[in-house]
């Protein structure tokens, strides 16, 4: 079905929350045993089936008058839909509204699934589409953590933001760490050493675990608490803190000169 190039920017209504939360779960009882680690896979006619109901004016209503959405836009990555979104969502009050996100993750729906070599996409758990707002899942929803982080970075975000847009992983957590956040050097360092900026990703082996010498996490997670006891990181320029940072992290040195 062919879409306009433009629409007015909606949320799903009540009805339409439940009607999207009853089509995934019924998508995944479905094909209950053919889910794996990776999802449930579902048809191309499935795909469309949960496209269209963005498109229903019972379960949708309009956000702000004026405010467009092109429908059919394709994104390079989850940095690019990201960037879109802040430019049309603009108000910080919308991350607590779970119907605007869940309706834009039904209209990108395609975009947020892995398509599988077969022909078949898989469908992954509900909240990487609606919202769920406990503690261990708030961050899990694709479309929402992407515009938060990119409104909380701008460019820089494309540190955390440069994979697929079907794409999540704890590296993307990671980036809403209080002493990440709250320091902008950091990111600069982190930038110049763990991202790529030709090839537009990040190293390999930067999102390894804690437990890897000179991994991103192990720079939030065990040596910045570290440095902190000792530096005021906070004072410091990215370049100044690059020159205490233990030997472990001089293999992205060379890389990033």
């Amino acid at each position: 079905m062919t879409q306009p190039d433009d629409i007015k920017l909606l949320r799903f209504n009540e009805k339409g929350m439940s009607a999207v939360r009853l089509a995934i779960e019924g998508l995944r009882s479905d094909a209950s045993t053919k889910k794996g680690s990776q999802g449930t896979p579902i048809s191309a006619e499935d795909v469309e089936s949960l496209s269209q109901l963005a498109f229903r004016s019972d379960l949708t209503e309009p956000v702000s008058p004026g405010v467009e959405i092109d429908p059919s836009r394709q994104f390079l990555n989850r940095f690019d839909m990201s960037e879109y979104l802040a430019g049309i969502v603009t108000n910080s009050q919308a991350e607590a509204d779970d119907g605007i996100w869940t309706w834009i993750s039904i209209l990108y729906i395609s975009q947020l699934l892995v398509h599988r070599s077969d022909g078949y996409w898989l469908l992954a758990s509900e909240y990487r589409y609606a919202p769920d707002n406990s503690r261990l899942r708030f961050y899990r929803h694709l479309v929402r953590m992407g515009w938060t982080i990119f409104r909380q970075y701008g460019a820089k975000a494309r540190l955390f933001l440069s994979v697929p847009c079907n794409t999540h992983s704890d590296f993307v957590e990671q980036s809403q760490k209080d002493d990440v956040r709250s320091n902008p050097q950091l990111i600069d360092l982190c930038l110049d050493i763990f991202y790529d900026e030709e090839a537009k990703k990040l190293k390999k082996g930067v999102a390894s675990s804690e437990t890897t010498p000179g991994s991103f996490r192990r720079l939030v997670s065990v040596i910045s608490p570290q440095l902190y006891m000792n530096f005021d990181l906070y004072e410091m320029s990215s370049d100044k803190i690059r020159a205490v940072l233990p030997r472990e992290f001089r293999k992205w040195f060379d890389q990033s000169a």
